[in-house]
């Protein structure tokens, strides 16, 4: 019988440390996108005068920036303080992050749904099938979130069990 170990592969084939990195850029320009999204979007004047929009608008671009910001720290944390304790701080905060795009993804869903509950009623208001697009992109967020936090917290793990090497008697 073949044992496959992949503990020290991220998916498949691609090391540990580069597929953090790639996940880490990954996340960069997801951010990035969002924001510049949302700041062009600012810019149109029918969206500006619209009071829902602006007040989703600004806390987006702010947690979007956050994110941004915090995918930069994890890139200068994986290239140059690759330190136990940093790499556990930037974990930790990663996991608030992938909390954040499940819950964002989740409401999204529940809002797609009562939308479409909604056209169903009135169906000359709406014109489009939201289920087609918005649904699954959005569940493949979730799936990709949870994945991309299971893989950095394995690569702490396994930095951490480098550092601490177990004592023998």
């Amino acid at each position: 019988m073949i044992t496959i170990d992949r503990k020290n592969n991220c998916c498949l084939f691609v090391p540990l440390k580069i597929g953090v990195n790639i996940i880490l850029l990954i996340v960069f320009a997801v951010g990035l996108f969002e924001v510049t999204l949302y700041v062009r979007y600012l810019t149109y004047k029918s969206y500006r005068s619209s009071i829902e929009f602006v007040y989703i608008a600004y806390p987006t671009i702010v947690i979007y920036g956050l994110i941004t910001i915090v995918a930069v720290f994890g890139l200068y944390v994986m290239t140059c303080a690759d330190t136990l304790k940093m790499l556990t701080i930037y974990s930790k905060i990663f996991y608030g992050i992938t909390g954040f795009n499940v819950l964002n993804s989740t409401v999204i869903i529940v809002e797609t749904i009562a939308l479409v509950v909604e056209c169903a009623e009135y169906s000359y208001l709406c014109g489009r099938n939201q289920l087609k697009i918005i649904i699954p992109v959005h569940i493949t967020s979730i799936i990709l979130s949870l994945y991309f936090a299971m893989i950095i917290s394995i690569y702490v793990r396994v930095r951490k069990d480098k550092y601490i090497q177990p004592v023998y008697f």
